[in-house]
């Protein structure tokens, strides 16, 4: 099998990362085995552990992802409403509650 480009494989990564987040919120870390994650993510188990040494380091990747979402969001809406910090919190607050419930009810 020929070896995927560096772009390809950023785009794997990213796709199990996505699919992590997924399965993490819908079954919960600790019910979440790594070998449940390839089918969603529609990669093979041997590129779960090319990308991630064990589940605690997905899940801090997942996290750090998330975490990276939310500070942009952020950002943008602070942008956007420099003069009112409670909007902008009203509104974050929904983004995150929004693309939760959104992850749960579709699965992505």
């Amino acid at each position: 099998m020929a070896r995927k480009t560096k772009q390809q494989a950023k785009i794997t990564r990213q796709e199990i990362i996505d699919a992590a987040i997924r399965t993490f919120s819908k079954y919960g870390v600790s019910s979440t085995s790594l070998s449940s994650i390839p089918e969603v993510a529609g990669v093979t188990r041997g590129a779960i552990y090319w990308h991630f040494k064990n589940k605690v380091d997905l899940f801090s990747e997942a996290c750090k992802f998330t975490d990276e979402q939310i500070a942009e969001t952020q950002k943008k809406y602070q942008l956007k409403y420099p003069n009112d910090p409670l909007f902008v919190l009203r509104k974050l607050l929904h983004y995150i509650l929004f693309t939760f419930l959104t992850i749960l009810k579709t699965g992505s």
